[in-house]
Formats: structure tokens, sequence, C-alpha cells
């Protein structure tokens, strides 16, 4: 009550008029913050906080120093349990502007009808703002469908193409394919439908495409089909393994958009396999009435879909829209097959793709054909640069106890910080007496690249 008084009011009520003004002054010193909130279901288990701070009160060096410390606090609706506790620091220079923070806390079922964010002074008393945040207008998503279960089938062997020239594009590589590849095979070979595949990295599923791709040629030899991959970088790599497989070895024309639309225009008049990114073919496809070359699609593959929620991810799903766009309007069916990592809410993404339940395939990030552990080690240290450094430890930790003699790859946020990391490694390594402990390799070998190499 005091915060909202005048100095002539504070004066009367302690019937000292004149240090109404000084306690004025301090009542307006004691650190009081403003906040507000909005919040977002990610997933029906979790929630989205964004919290904005706003300092209400004036900042007084002798009595606040450089910076007040405060923890914020999320609480259940019985101020049992903390669900997220947080370090905030507000310094002078940026006492009087807004702060944002944003963090994530679990909900349960039933829910709640509200939680308790309080923000709490780490050295003053009574210096705390409590926020209720209702959920009563608070719309979930809907609950995710279970994944595709890996039925335990009999591997096929590559004899299930059912043609020579098929088949030893891979006998040099596997005999059989591997049981997602065996799974999908049915739905990929053997039929004209639309498929959604979402399955782990290194399942394959390049090879499901090439499935599509051979039925594609083994029902119409002058078939043609785009390819669309959301990297300039990973539509090169496939180019290059594509056009040894399908253009020297069965004859058919691959070809790689360049982004330069006259080149490209010529390149899609004699292609067969079109290897191209979402944005070199949103160019070309927009005005798809002019371009008979573009209606004349049979085959639309997408790659790594998953990344429709990043930043390429409105060209995605516009290219993806307009092809279905395309094949209702000129009455044409064009195949789509969407390949992604596993996703939770796949059956929206396969419906918008017209794939029906038969024809959709979520499994499980652990079905993989290489095992892959997750381990996963927190690091509470707010400022990055501080945290980077108190992770390279647990890093080298991790390398010398589950990966001491096979490749390991170490992803961090920067190249500079790439560069860091390596010198924190090779640091550990020799404080152990064994600084050539990651060098598998002869120094003569590596000598002539060594040589080439200038740090700048």
């Amino acid at each position: 009550r005091l915060y909202d008084l005048g100095p002539n009011e504070i004066g009367e009520l302690i019937r000292v008029p004149k240090l109404g003004k000084t306690i004025h002054k301090y009542v307006h010193q004691f650190p009081k913050l403003e906040l507000s909130t909005h919040i977002q279901p990610i997933t029906r288990s979790m929630l989205k906080v964004e919290l904005t701070i706003t300092p209400d009160f004036q900042w007084e060096e002798k009595v606040h120093g450089a910076s007040e410390a405060f923890w914020i606090l999320v609480e259940d609706v019985d101020s049992e349990v903390i669900l997220h506790h947080e370090y905030f620091l507000l310094k002078s220079k940026y006492a009087q502007d807004e702060h944002h923070v944003k963090f994530f806390v679990p909900i349960f079922e039933p829910l709640p009808p509200q939680y308790f964010l309080r923000i709490v002074s780490d050295r003053w008393i009574g210096a705390e703002t409590q926020l209720p945040v209702s959920f009563r207008h608070l719309i979930l998503p809907e609950k995710n469908f279970p994944p595709t279960e890996l039925l335990d089938l009999q591997p096929l062997p590559i004899t299930a193409l059912r043609n020579e020239k098929y088949e030893s594009l891979y006998s040099d590589k596997f005999p059989q394919f591997n049981p997602i590849q065996t799974q999908v095979f049915n739905s990929v070979y053997n039929s004209d439908d639309n498929i959604f595949i979402g399955a782990p990295t290194g399942s394959g599923k390049t090879t499901v495409a090439e499935f599509a791709i051979l039925r594609l040629f083994d029902r119409n030899p002058e078939g043609r089909c785009v390819y669309l991959v959301p990297k300039d970088a990973l539509a090169e790599l496939i180019f290059a393994d594509w056009h040894n497989k399908f253009g020297q070895n069965i004859g058919k024309k691959v070809v790689l958009l360049t982004g330069e639309t006259g080149t490209d225009l010529k390149l899609l008049a004699k292609g067969q396999i079109i290897i191209t990114t979402a944005e070199k073919w949103d160019v070309l496809s927009r005005r798809w009435k002019q371009r008979k070359n573009v209606q004349n699609i049979n085959l639309f593959i997408v790659d790594e879909l998953h990344l429709i929620g990043g930043e390429d991810g409105p060209v995605i799903e516009v290219v993806c829209s307009r092809m279905r766009y395309i094949s209702s309007q000129i009455e044409k069916p064009i195949r789509i097959i969407a390949l992604s990592a596993s996703l939770t809410d796949y059956k929206d993404v396969a419906q918008w793709l017209g794939c029906n339940t038969n024809c959709t395939f979520n499994f499980h990030p652990s079905v993989r054909p290489i095992p892959l552990t997750l381990h996963v080690q927190g690091i509470n240290i707010t400022h990055n640069a501080s945290r980077l450094i108190a992770m390279a430890k647990p890093v080298y930790n991790a390398i010398v106890r589950y990966s001491p003699h096979k490749p390991a790859i170490v992803f961090v946020p920067t190249r500079k910080q790439a560069r860091l990391t390596a010198i924190d490694l090779l640091t550990y390594a020799a404080a152990e007496g064994q600084p050539n402990k990651f060098f598998h390799a002869e120094e003569e070998d590596i000598k002539p690249f060594l040589d080439r190499m200038t740090d700048k």
C-alpha cells in the first residue's frame, strides 16, 4: 500500500510530514518487478512460457550496486512442487528496460486450473512478485497417434525388384533390404499411392526413394521425377550418386538444377530425374500453367520433410501444396513420396499430402539399423561462453567412455567454438600423458596436407 501513496500521504500516515519525501524515495527503491506471460502448448505434456519482466523501482547505485539477483520459480497449483527455477540477473544499465525470458515447463493430465509464477529477490526480504498463470482457455494439441510398429518380417532379397538391371544396382552393396525397407517395399514398389515415411537417420530412406523411381521407370520408361532436398550440398551428393547409378547404369538422364532460370528450363526439358532444392523448384513451378515440363512430372519425392518447421519450411510447404494442386487441376496423378525423420504429428502431414493410412509409416526414433543410445547431461550455467567452457570436460569424458577407439563427432554452435573445443580436448588428452590419443595416423601420411595449411 505504501507504494501507491504520495510523499504527503506517507508523511501524514507516520505523523512526521517532513520525512514523507525521504520515505517515499526509499519505498520506491525497494525492488519491485511487474510480470506478464504468454503461454503456448508445444505438446500435451510441455508448455512454453514467455515471461516479460518490467522493473518498477528507482535504481540507486549505493543501495543496489551494479546488479540485483532474482530467482524465477514456477510452482504447481498447490504450491507444493517447483516445476522450474531459473536465475535472473538485473543489471543497472538495463534497469529501465523490459526483459524477456523463455522457458519450458511440464503439464500433466488432468490439466490443473493454473500454475503460479513467482520471482523472488536473492537478498531482499519480502521483494517478491507472484503471478497466477491460468489454463482456463488453454487448448492442448490432440493426442498423437502411436508410431508404426516395426514388424518382424523376413528381409526381402534384392531379387524382389524382379528386374536384373535394377538388382545389379544393389548387388555389390547388400544382398537384402533392411527391416524398414522390407516393410515399406510393397507400398512403394508395387503401388502408385502417395506415401509418407518417417524413420530415423540412417534407416535407408534414400534407397526407398530409389524404389519409387524404379517403379516409375518400370511402368513408364519415359517417366519424369523430381527429387526435392532442402540444401544444395545434399543435392550435389545425391546427384553424384544417382548420375552414376541411374545415368550410367540404366541410361536415364539425371540433372541438377542450378538456380539460373534459363539454364534450369533447359535442364528440366531434357531431364528424367531432376534433383533440386525447394527454392529452385518454387521458381520454376510458379508458372506451371505455361510450362508443360512441370505438368509432365509423374513422381515428386520430397526428402528431409521434417525441416518444414525450419527457416526453409514455408517454401517446402508451398511447393508440396502446389504439386498437389497441379495434379488436381490437370487431372493427372502426380505421385508424392515424403521422406522424413520420425514425427509426432505425422498423421497431419500424411493427410495434407494425400497419403492414406495404409501408406503412412512413422517408425519410432529408436528403430534404426545401427542402435543409438541417448545420454543427456545438463549444464546449469546461464552465461553462454561459460557454459561452453564447462561442457568441454564432460564431452571429453563421454568420448573416452563411450567411443575410445572409434570416430566421434562433436557439434558446436560456431566455427570459432569448434577450434576452442578441439584445443580443450587436446589439452585434456595431453594432461593424461597421451597427447596423440586421438591421432590415428602416421605423421608422414598427413605431412603433405599439413604443408598446405596455414593459420590465419
